[in-house]
Protein backbone atom coordinates (compact mmCIF):
# COMPACT_ATOMS: atom_id res chain seq x y z
CA UNK A 1 0.00 0.00 0.00
CA UNK A 2 1.18 3.23 -0.69
CA UNK A 3 1.07 6.21 2.24
CA UNK A 4 1.24 9.43 2.09
CA UNK A 5 1.68 11.25 5.58
CA UNK A 6 1.24 14.86 5.31
CA UNK A 7 2.89 17.39 8.28
CA UNK A 8 4.32 21.07 8.60
CA UNK A 9 7.42 21.47 6.96
CA UNK A 10 7.44 25.67 6.59
CA UNK A 11 6.18 25.63 10.65
CA UNK A 12 5.94 23.44 13.30
CA UNK A 13 8.96 21.30 12.58
CA UNK A 14 9.22 21.27 16.42
CA UNK A 15 7.06 17.94 15.34
CA UNK A 16 9.82 16.13 13.04
CA UNK A 17 10.37 14.02 16.18
CA UNK A 18 6.43 13.13 16.22
CA UNK A 19 6.68 12.89 12.62
CA UNK A 20 9.59 10.51 12.22
CA UNK A 21 7.96 8.07 15.00
CA UNK A 22 4.71 7.99 12.88
CA UNK A 23 6.37 7.47 9.76
CA UNK A 24 8.04 4.50 11.21
CA UNK A 25 5.07 2.81 12.33
CA UNK A 26 2.95 3.86 9.15
CA UNK A 27 5.98 1.99 7.04
CA UNK A 28 5.27 -1.66 8.54
CA UNK A 29 1.92 -0.82 6.55
CA UNK A 30 3.12 -0.59 3.25
CA UNK A 31 5.38 2.54 1.35
CA UNK A 32 5.29 6.04 2.51
CA UNK A 33 5.89 8.72 -0.08
CA UNK A 34 6.62 11.54 2.02
CA UNK A 35 9.55 10.03 4.31
CA UNK A 36 11.22 13.13 3.89
CA UNK A 37 8.39 15.35 6.25
CA UNK A 38 10.36 13.41 9.39
CA UNK A 39 13.09 14.28 9.08
CA UNK A 40 14.82 16.38 11.41
CA UNK A 41 16.97 17.40 9.58
CA UNK A 42 15.19 19.57 7.56
CA UNK A 43 14.35 23.25 7.79
CA UNK A 44 11.30 25.13 7.81
CA UNK A 45 12.79 25.85 4.54
CA UNK A 46 12.90 22.64 3.13
CA UNK A 47 15.62 21.11 1.76
CA UNK A 48 17.34 23.60 0.31
CA UNK A 49 14.21 26.50 0.89
CA UNK A 50 12.36 25.30 -2.53
CA UNK A 51 9.78 27.46 -3.75
CA UNK A 52 5.90 26.22 -3.21
CA UNK A 53 5.33 24.99 -7.15
CA UNK A 54 8.71 22.67 -6.31
CA UNK A 55 6.88 21.13 -3.30
CA UNK A 56 3.78 21.23 -4.79
CA UNK A 57 4.96 18.39 -8.01
CA UNK A 58 6.93 16.81 -5.28
CA UNK A 59 4.28 15.97 -3.52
Amino acid sequence: MKIYFAGAIRAGRQDAEIYKAMIEVLMSFGDVLTEHVGNPALSEKGNDGPHDRFIHDRD
